[in-house]
């Protein structure tokens, strides 16, 4: 590809190929390579052509190697099919019809028009197949939901600005996922949309919407104008969209209206930035020599860090105070579900009632002294009680008095004194000791079987020992001393 470069630089700068000359001294563009791709650009002629037949065999002579013409294809902008076809044979090539697909972006065509999203819906729907829902559970359904976006579509959403009835079917297609959502019918909703994607800094499950991902990613075109104006896309897009205007900004990023295409979808983001409360040119400001992302402490650009400022935006003018505490050293699922039990959002008794789920009668299935709700289910309840009882005992933390509600059980744990570390893993035991309360609950609700509740201790002791040991980077303990829950080689 050195050599394509160097004999097509000198090939330009002698006239013997005649590139493409950009407006406003822009640069003469008359090849593009990337990896074993290379597109030839230039001026619509016969001795165009045979230059460049001359310059391939000139490539083959040097290296060795020989261009296989039935793989290349001839494009005319503007130019009649059958000119095409008669320059393409001058070219011992394909004629080829905009649009076409070159490095897996479409070319020539309005990304404006949902048709042309339709192998990313596909794409985007097979990797999220409904079957998938049956076999996952809710956190694996989540990991997999936030995975395909941050894969899949990237491509195109890094260029094009979405129509809204593509963000509409993509957001569509997640929800039923995650859902479970079959012919048959779908799962109980119990958590608000917006919940699911919000970040989780501010009170969300960090699902992530496929809006802000589209703007954050096009945002990335801004930074990168204003951080490297001297690579060649920048240059192409100073000459073609240049500005006389002596009242722009110092941040100013240039268009012309009149001309559509990428660049225009990506300056169009501002006004979606805006109408969020976020303005996308004044987070770039003028630093010295170099420029920096305001709203980032180091001042880097992030399309992670434009996400948080677009969520951070929605929760000022949102209602919900409610933020949760992940602990990343416990298990996904472990998470979701006390995210779930705390603002009451799991299938207990009264909740299923309460959505219109005919019961025989509310109340627990392991005491019946009171109705089933998430509290009691994880607090109130005798069992649970007791279970919570051993745990902390085996911790040496005092058993709390008068409380009556999850939330207040956890934040009474959490503010226990102690160091960073081992306050973070006797949150880590909590979390897997509702794990172990939810598991008994359900094998008593749906088998009618009842497990132990030194068991069910057990069973939270040796989840939480498991997540120490492997999804921490803490130094390994032994299984006596974590029976004994001596943690001095932890901290």
């Amino acid at each position: 590809m050195e050599i394509v470069n160097i004999f097509m630089q000198r090939a330009s700068e002698s006239g013997i190929f005649q590139g493409c000359n950009l407006p406003n001294n822009g640069p003469r563009i008359s090849h593009l390579c990337y990896a074993d791709d290379v597109i030839f650009i230039g001026a619509w002629s016969s001795n165009n052509i045979l230059a460049l037949n001359r310059i391939l065999r000139w490539l083959c002579l040097v290296s060795g190697l020989k261009v296989n013409r039935n793989k290349c294809h001839l494009y005319g902008v503007g130019v009649p099919q059958a000119e095409v076809a008669r320059l393409a044979a001058l070219a011992n090539c394909s004629a080829g019809s905009l649009p076409f697909l070159h490095l897996g972006v479409p070319i020539g065509v309005n990304m404006k028009r949902a048709r042309y999203w339709k192998p990313v819906l596909d794409k985007f729907s097979s990797k999220l197949y409904k079957w998938k829902a049956r076999h996952l559970s809710f956190a694996g359904r989540m990991t997999l939901a936030k995975s395909v976006l941050g894969s899949l579509p990237s491509y195109y959403l890094s260029l094009f600005a979405a129509p809204k009835c593509v963000l509409k079917s993509m957001k569509k297609i997640r929800r039923d996922f995650i859902w479970g959502k079959s012919s048959t019918g779908h799962k109980m909703r119990w958590i608000r949309w917006e919940s699911l994607v919000k970040a989780k800094k501010f009170g969300g499950m960090g699902l992530g919407a496929v809006q802000g991902f589209n703007l954050a990613m096009l945002s990335k075109w801004w930074w990168r104008f204003k951080a490297s104006p001297n690579e060649l896309w920048a240059k192409v897009v100073t000459a073609i969209h240049h500005s006389n205007s002596s009242n722009s900004p110092p941040n100013f990023v240039p268009l012309k209206k009149s001309i559509t295409g990428v660049w225009k979808d990506v300056v169009s983001v501002e006004a979606a930035f805006a109408s969020r409360g976020v303005s996308l040119s004044a987070n770039i400001v003028p630093a010295g020599d170099s420029w920096k992302w305001s709203s980032d402490p180091n001042g880097s650009f992030s399309v992670k860090q434009v996400r948080l400022d677009l969520d951070s935006a929605d929760a000022t003018s949102g209602s919900e105070s409610f933020v949760y505490d992940w602990n990343p050293w416990a298990t996904p699922k472990a998470n979701y579900l006390l995210w779930r039990a705390m603002t009451g959002k799991i299938a207990s008794k009264v909740g299923l009632h309460i959505r219109g789920i005919p019961l025989g009668d509310t109340c627990c299935s392991r005491c019946g002294c009171e109705e089933e709700d998430p509290d009691h289910i994880f607090v109130r309840c005798l069992w649970a009680r007791c279970i919570w009882w051993n745990v902390l005992v085996w911790m040496r933390v005092p058993y709390p008095a008068n409380i009556s509600n999850l939330k207040e059980l956890i934040d009474f744990i959490k503010n226990q004194p102690g160091g960073k570390v081992w306050k973070r893993i006797v949150y880590l035991v909590a979390l897997a000791t509702v794990w172990s309360i939810w598991r008994a609950r359900n094998e008593k609700v749906f088998e009618d079987r009842f497990i132990p509740i030194l068991l069910s201790v057990e069973q939270a002791k040796e989840d939480a020992f498991l997540w120490v040991c492997n999804r921490t980077n803490l130094k390994k303990i032994c299984w006596e001393k974590w029976k004994d829950f001596d943690l001095l080689d932890l901290l």
